[in-house]
Parts: C-alpha cells; structure tokens; sequence
C-alpha cells in the first residue's frame, strides 16, 4: 500500500530550499484531493486507512512550515546582527550636487578621454612616451542597436492526453492543479524501487504553445505580406532577404521516445512461490462430487426392512494424482557493435527497452495459455450488448463455481479479462438512451458489481481469437475484437511458478570481440501450476457487441 504523502527525511536541514517548497506543495495537493474526495488517488483505501494517512500528511505538512519558519527567524536574526556590527561602517547619505556642479559632471562625461601609448625604440625616451587625446566617434546608424522586440511572457498549460474529472484533455490549468497531476500520475505508476535496474520512460501530462504575432504571420493576403515584410525593413536601404536555403547541418535528436511498458499484470495477480529445483509438484484435488459415494440416506422404513435396504456405503480413500509443473525458459538476447553503443548510447538504450518490453509481451501471453491450457473452456453467445452479455456470463459462471465447489457467498473469484473490454462497455453504454456517458472506472466498477475482482492483462493468447490489434495502415479504423477470452477462477487457484531470473547483462567472448561486437542476454524461468480442483477454474470465450442494444419491455430473454 503506497503511503498517500512522501515521507519525511530524518534532518530537514538536509533538503534544499526547492526541495522543501516542492514537498510543501506536494503536501498541499494531497490534501486538497482528500478533500475533494478523489477515489483516483486515495485508490483502494478504506475510510481508516485514509483517515490515518491524512493525519500524518497534516503533521508533516506541518513540521516542514515549522521549519521554514525556523529558517525565516533564523535569516532575520541573522541580517540583524550583521547590520549592528557593520553600523560604524554604513555609507552616508550622499549630499545633493550642486546644478552647476551637476551640468560640469554631464559635460565632462561626454568628454572622454582615450590614452593612446606612443611606443619608441629608445627604451630610455618610452618613460616618456607622448600620449595623445582623442574623444570616440559616434557609432553610425548602422550601429545603433536595434529596439528589443516585445516579448510575451508566460503561456497557459493545458492538458494532454490525461483524463480527470477536474482535467480533461484540452482544457487549461495552473501551477497547482499540475501540481496534483503530477502527484496523482506518480501514485498511479508505484513508487520505483532503487534496488531494480529499470528504464526510463516519460509521460506527457501538459503543453504550452507559444503563438507568432500577428505581425510575423504570412497569410495568402499577398498585400497584407508585403506590408509584414515592409515593415521591417531598415530606412536606409537594408532589407529583410532570403538566406537561399541553409548551409549548416541540422541538429540531430539522439533520443527516442519509448511508449511499452514491461508491466506484467498476469504474473502479478497470481501468487508466486520459488521454484529453485525447477519446478513443483502439486496433487489435484477433487471436487464434493468425487465423496458422494460415502454418504447414505437411509429412511425409518428402510431401517425396518434391514439388510441390503439398511447398508450404509463407505468410500474407500483413492490417492490424488500428482501432476508435475516445470518452469519454462523465456530467454532475451541483443547483438551490438561496440563502436555504435558508444556513438550513440541512446539507440542502445531504446532497443534495451523494446526488447525487454517484448520479453514482458511474449512471458504474459504463455502464462495466459497456461491458465487457459487448466481452465474448463466455456463460451457464451451474444445476445443484446457488451455490458449486458458480459454480466449475464460473469454472474452466471460465478453462481456456478461457488455451488459446484459449495463455497462461501465471500469466495473471492478473480476475472482476468483484456485491457480493452472496459472500453468496449463504455462505447457500449454510450449507445443506449439512458445513463449514457460512464468512464473506464465506473465499467470496472461494474463488474466488480458482478462479485468478481477484474484484473487486466495487456497481451493476447496464442489461441482462439485475438485479443490484441494489428499495426494500422491507412483505411477504415480497426473495430474492437467480437469475442472476448478472460478466465474466472477462485482466488489462489493458479500459482506463478517462479524459478528466478538469470541476467548475464554484458556478454563478450573471444568470437563477439573478433568482430567488435556485444550481448546483452538474460532470462526468466517460470510457470504456471493449478492447485485447486478443475472446477474452480473457467477459461470464458464469449461474443460482445457494442450495440447498445435491451430487451423491449414486451421481450425476455430467451433461455
């Protein structure tokens, strides 16, 4: 659980001045989303927990104003003391200047006097050198300096590509409201832990574009353009020409944005037990069906009769089948000249990147197939819309497992379903008449609704339809998938068989440095193994439409 305000060095003394106004402001905006009751940053806290968090945010929004007001005394003394010890010092006030006196001054200014060294060959006359006194000509107008254009200070910020109930794409904001973007993204993206070697990646969160004047644009007014250009010609003849194109080379851009993220979502949301002898070995279990055999329902009649009408059955214990679960090899490797890596490291750094974030692409597909490989695969047909087929399907397959395995209502089951499906429903919802315009929180809410907690993963199974898009080309736009894969299954019941990760990093031999060549290489050994019955796992293929579509009152859904 990420604390909702950074925490506090043990010695302010050791933060920077803009450090502590940065972590003041930082304190200020989490505060005021508290206040605001932003569900998006207080996340997954319960009222305690928030409660608990504010109050030390609040004492430590305090603390540092103490400090800084510790600083200020401390500043004021300071200046204080300096000014009485230098008292003895101070200048006097200077006293006015006589007008004749002054105009005297002026005159003599203006009479400024260049020494000019006559050097001489005789070193006995230089003591003695002629000076000559001459007064600097004035610049011509060539040389007169030209007024400064006006400048304008300051552009509004405006949002980019983030969305918010207080900040939209577009529309503008100031200091403080980018203050509590920029806390609210970090918390969203996790704290980064300093004992992992990761990537850098950037976020655009806000612009500023800075406008021509008017003055400076061409239009295709072709008098408007001559009188843009006249203007700023020089009176004396000199005006504004073309260059005849540019004889410098342009300035080359070595950094390259990168936009995958080596997040692994499916991984995560199972729990992972080390595997260091390669793999683990687990017993199927079975499910109340498989005791059947050991109950008897014997009325008062039967027990009458005796014999075989009053024989109670025994079921005999049958050893589980154990199944084995070995971890499998997803290894990365990358070839590069030594002389490229160190023209141009960033390009080294961007193919780093994509090859890890295609790693992460290729180690959660498997794992997916891996629970879809355990799973009991199901479909389910497309009957009105998204939202309401999807429901139907979720609430059905829950109902099931939880009385096939005769669970607990509070059984928690996890759906792991793909990243676009919320936005499906929310293109869904938009086309029904009422209640139409809902946000990627509110359709993962409804599901929540459903009883299960969703997960979302960002890749695709290497079976059935997919549930990625393919590059696009110009033409018409690609449509969401008509057939979504997710799996329904209780909490606990797949395990990440992790065995470790071997990082070579840096690889050179005698046949690489032959050719001036390096590797960079490494691998990851994991798995994914079912510790709970068959039952208790669902692999869902079901078709959804973003239609929009009801039932009309006079029509029920046929079942």
């Amino acid at each position: 659980m990420d604390p909702m305000f950074p925490p506090l060095p043990d010695d302010l003394n050791s933060l920077s001045d803009e450090d502590l106004v940065a972590l003041e402001a930082e304190h200020v905006a989490a505060l005021q989303m508290v206040r605001e009751d932003n569900r998006e940053f207080t996340g997954d806290l319960n009222a305690v927990q928030i409660v608990e968090q504010t109050t030390v945010g609040r004492a430590q929004l305090q603390a540092i104003r103490d400090h800084n007001a510790t600083l200020a005394s401390a500043i004021e003394n300071y200046q204080s003391i300096i000014s009485e010890l230098t008292s003895d010092v101070a200048e006097t006030e200077e006293e006015p200047v006589d007008e004749d006196e002054a105009k005297a001054v002026v005159l003599a200014a203006e009479d400024v006097l260049v020494i000019e060294e006559i050097v001489v060959e005789d070193e006995s006359a230089s003591s003695a050198a002629a000076l000559s006194f001459r007064r600097p000509p004035a610049p011509t107008k060539e040389r007169q300096p030209l007024p400064e254009p006006e400048q304008k200070i300051g552009s509004a910020l405006v949002a980019a590509g983030y969305s918010h109930e207080w900040v939209t794409p577009g529309t503008e904001f100031g200091p403080n409201e980018f203050a509590k973007v920029v806390i609210e993204k970090s918390r969203r993206l996790g704290r980064p832990n300093k004992n992992l070697n990761g990537t850098e990646e950037k976020y655009l969160l806000a612009s500023a574009s800075f406008e021509f004047p008017e003055d400076r644009k061409l239009t295709d007014n072709l008098s408007d353009n001559a009188r843009k250009v006249h203007a700023l010609q020089n009176t004396d003849g000199h005006s504004l020409v073309a260059s005849g194109g540019l004889c410098a080379p342009l300035t080359p851009i070595y950094s390259i944005p990168n936009f995958a993220t080596n997040a692994r979502p499916v991984r995560d949301a199972l729990p992972s037990f080390n595997a260091d002898r390669g793999g683990v070995t687990v017993p199927v279990p079975t499910t109340l069906a498989a005791a059947a055999d050991a109950i008897t329902v014997i009325t008062e009649a039967e027990d009458a009769l005796g014999g075989t009408y009053a024989t109670k059955s025994c079921l005999a214990q049958t050893c589980l089948e154990y199944v084995e679960t070995a971890v499998t090899i997803i290894s990365h490797c990358r070839e590069y000249g030594n002389l490229n890596a160190r023209a141009w490291p960033e390009s080294i750094a961007y193919e780093n990147a994509i090859t890890m974030a295609e790693h992460s692409r290729t180690a959660e597909g498997y794992l997916l197939d891996r629970i879809k490989a355990q799973s009991i695969n199901l479909t389910t047909a497309n009957v009105y819309s998204t939202t309401n087929d999807l429901i139907y399907a979720i609430t059905r397959a829950a109902s099931a497992i939880r009385y096939i395995l005769r669970a607990d209502d509070n059984l928690a089951i996890r759906a792991m379903i793909p990243r676009w499906v919320p936005d499906n429903m929310v293109s869904d919802v938009s086309a029904t008449p009422f209640d139409r315009f809902i946000n990627r929180q509110r359709a993962t809410e409804i599901l929540r609704m459903a009883g299960v907690e969703p997960s979302f993963y960002i890749d695709t199974p290497s079976t059935g339809t997919t549930q990625g898009f393919a590059d696009a080309t110009a033409g018409a736009l690609q449509d969401f998938p008509d057939v979504a894969q997710y799996a329904l299954y209780v909490e606990g019941a797949f395990i990440h068989v992790d065995g470790g990760t071997l990082n070579l990093g840096l690889v050179r031999d005698s046949t690489l440095n032959s050719t001036n060549d390096f590797q960079e290489f490494g691998e990851t050994f994991e798995n994914v193994a079912r510790l709970a019955p068959e039952q208790a796992a669902y692999w869902l293929t079901s078709e959804v439409c973003p239609s929009g579509s009801f039932p009309a009152l006079a029509t029920a859904l046929a079942c």
